[in-house]
C-alpha cells in the first residue's frame, strides 16, 4: 500500500524541490485570487465612498461614523440640514402679538477659502437622502430666472451654487439646502402660526440685506425661497452692504480706531498661539499635507487650517494624504485644532478691547435694527414686518459679543440670530417687548441692557423672557456712549487712547 507513512516520507524527501515549488505556486495563486476578489467586490464599494477612485486609501485617515463621539463637535459646526430644527422661536403665550421679526444669518456651507489638496475630487452636492422636494422646486424655479441687470451689485453672481463642485469660498448646494430648510421651518412658526406674512403680503412688507459676496447673496435667495408664502424673485430688492458689519450709513462705516484695535487683537492672538508650541508644531505638520501644491503659501493661522480641514469633513470626504505615502491628516488632528480654537476664542471673548471693538463694529447694525422696529411702532408708512440680513461668522460673533451671549465658539454654517418684537395691550395701553434667540435658544436674559430686569424679577412666567423695547432704545442712544466713555460715535472712533493705555487695560473688563 502506497499510503504507508514511511513510504510517503521517503517520496517527499526525494522530491523536496518539486514539492516546495508546488507549495509556493499554490500560495501565490491564493494571494492573487483573494486580491482579484477584493478588487471586484469589497474594494470597489470602499472606493465609491471616497471622493475619487484615484485617491490612495488609508484606513487611518477615514472619517469615523457620524454618530461617533469624535465627530460630534465637527458636525455641529458643519450643521447638516437634517440637524437644523426649530428651537424656542415664536413660543410665546397667546396674549402677545408678533409685530416684527429680524433674522441675521451666516451663509450656508461653502468650500474652503483657499485651494486644498484633492479639492476637485470632493463632492459638494446633496446626497439622495436630502434630495427634498423643496430643493427640486428651488432648482427648477431659479434656473428659469433671468440674470440681474448689469448695474445691480449682485449681477456678477449666479443665483444658485454649482450642484457638485467645491469652488474655493463659494456656497455649495448643501449650503443652499441648509437655508432652504431653515427658511421653511421658520415660515411654519412665523407665517403659518403667527400670520406675520400671509399669502397676500406685499414685498413692501419685507426688507433684505446681503453683503456683496456670492455665498451670502445665494444664501439669502435660498432662505427667502423657503420662507416667503409666495416667491417672485423679480419683486425682491436685495440691498447691498459693502461691509461685513452692515454699518449701512457712512457715519457708522468710518471708524479709524477699529484698525488700531484689530492690530492689538491680532497681537494677542499671536501671543496665545505662541504659548502653545504643540499647536505650532501641528500646523507645520499639516501644511504639506493640506496645501494643494508645495509652492502655495503656508497656512499659519489655526482658524485658516481649521477652515481648510472642514472642507473634507463637512462633505464626508476622506482626509488628505501626501501622495504615495502614509502621511495623512487624521480626525484627532482636527479635534486638537478645534480644542485650541475654542480656548483661544474664549480668551478673546472675555477681553475688554475685543468687546469694545465689537460694540464699535456693530453699532450701525444694531442702530438699523432698532430704527426699523421704531418705524413700525410709530406706524410709519414704510414700516416692514420681516427683515433678513445675510452675513458671515465675523458678523454674528461681534453681535453676540455686544449682546452678551458670545460663548467663543465659531458660529456654525447657517447659524441665525433672531430678534422678535412683540406687542401687548393692557388697559388700552400698548407696550412693546423684545426677545432675542441664537440658533433657537432664548438668550434675552444675557442682554446687557436687560440683566437688571431679570435679576429683579422673581416670577418665572413666560413674559419674564421678554425685555422692554425701551431698554433697547436706551442702550442704542445712551448706554452705548457711557460704556465707551464718550459723547458720540464719531468721538468713540477717534478716541485718542495710546497703545500703552490699551495694553494696561484689564482683559476682564466687560464694557457691557
Amino acid at each position: 500500500m502506497t499510503d504507508n507513512p514511511s513510504v510517503i516520507m521517503k517520496l517527499i524527501s526525494r522530491h523536496k524541490i518539486l514539492f516546495g515549488s508546488l507549495l509556493v505556486v499554490w500560495i501565490v495563486g491564493m494571494i492573487c485570487t483573494v486580491t482579484l476578489m477584493g478588487r471586484n467586490g469589497h474594494t470597489k464599494i470602499r472606493l465609491r465612498r471616497t471622493s475619487h477612485t484615484m485617491l490612495l486609501h488609508h484606513r487611518h485617515n477615514d472619517l469615523p461614523p457620524p454618530n461617533s463621539y469624535k465627530m460630534v463637535k465637527a458636525l455641529k459646526y458643519c450643521n447638516p440640514p437634517e440637524d437644523i430644527s426649530l428651537g424656542h422661536e415664536g413660543k410665546m403665550p397667546g396674549n402677545y402679538s408678533l409685530e416684527l421679526v429680524v433674522v441675521l444669518i451666516r451663509h450656508g456651507d461653502r468650500a474652503p477659502l483657499r485651494q486644498i489638496r484633492n479639492q476637485s475630487y470632493i463632492n459638494c452636492g446633496v446626497s439622495k437622502e436630502l434630495n427634498h422636494s423643496l430643493l427640486n422646486k428651488y432648482m427648477s424655479y431659479i434656473k428659469s430666472v433671468q440674470r440681474l441687470p448689469k448695474e445691480d451689485p449682485f449681477s456678477a453672481f449666479n443665483l444658485f451654487p454649482h450642484p457638485k463642485l467645491c469652488n474655493p469660498s463659494q456656497l455649495t448646494l448643501l449650503g443652499a439646502m441648509q437655508h432652504l430648510w431653515l427658511g421653511n421651518i421658520l415660515s411654519q412658526v412665523y407665517n403659518t402660526y403667527w400670520k406675520l406674512l400671509t399669502k397676500d403680503f406685499t414685498y413692501n412688507n419685507i426688507k433684505v440685506y446681503s453683503t456683496v459676496y456670492a455665498r451670502t447673496f445665494q444664501s439669502a435667495v435660498a432662505f427667502l425661497f423657503g420662507f416667503l408664502p409666495k416667491f417672485d424673485f423679480s419683486q425682491i430688492k436685495i440691498i447691498p452692504s459693502f461691509d461685513t458689519r452692515f454699518c449701512l450709513k457712512e457715519l457708522f462705516c468710518k471708524c479709524p480706531i477699529l484698525d488700531f484695535q484689530r492690530r492689538i487683537i491680532e497681537k494677542k492672538q499671536r501671543k496665545l498661539i505662541n504659548s502653545h508650541p504643540a499647536v505650532l508644531h501641528l500646523l507645520q505638520q499639516l501644511n504639506p499635507i493640506v496645501k494643494s501644491n508645495l509652492n502655495q503659501q503656508d497656512i499659519t493661522s489655526a482658524t485658516a487650517m481649521f477652515d481648510s480641514l472642514m472642507g473634507y469633513i463637512c462633505h464626508n470626504s476622506q482626509l488628505p494624504c501626501i501622495p504615495n505615502t502614509h502621511i495623512c491628516v487624521t480626525i484627532d488632528h482636527v479635534r486638537n485644532l478645534m480644542a485650541f480654537l475654542d480656548w483661544e476664542r474664549k480668551q478673546l471673548a472675555g477681553d475688554g478691547i475685543h468687546k469694545r471693538n465689537s460694540l464699535l463694529k456693530m453699532h450701525g447694525f444694531l442702530y438699523n435694527v432698532h430704527q426699523n422696529m421704531q418705524n413700525l411702532i410709530n406706524e410709519k408708512p414704510n414700516a416692514v414686518r420681516f427683515i433678513l440680513y445675510s452675513g458671515h461668522d465675523i458678523t454674528l460673533s461681534p453681535v453676540a459679543s455686544c449682546l452678551g451671549f458670545n460663548d467663543g465658539v465659531i458660529p456654525s454654517y447657517a447659524s441665525r440670530i433672531i430678534f422678535e418684537l412683540y406687542s401687548s395691550t393692557i388697559s388700552n395701553s400698548k407696550s412693546y417687548n423684545l426677545r432675542i434667540l441664537y440658533n433657537g435658544k432664548d438668550v434675552t436674559k444675557h442682554l446687557p441692557f436687560c440683566k437688571s430686569h431679570f435679576k429683579t424679577k422673581k416670577s418665572k412666567s413666560k413674559q419674564d423672557h421678554l425685555c422692554s423695547f425701551d431698554r433697547f432704545t436706551k442702550f442704542i442712544h445712551s448706554d452705548f456712549f457711557k460704556v465707551m466713555n464718550t459723547s458720540s460715535y464719531e468721538v468713540a472712533c477717534d478716541f485718542p487712547l495710546t497703545t500703552t493705555q490699551y495694553s494696561n487695560e484689564k482683559s476682564t473688563s466687560s464694557g457691557v
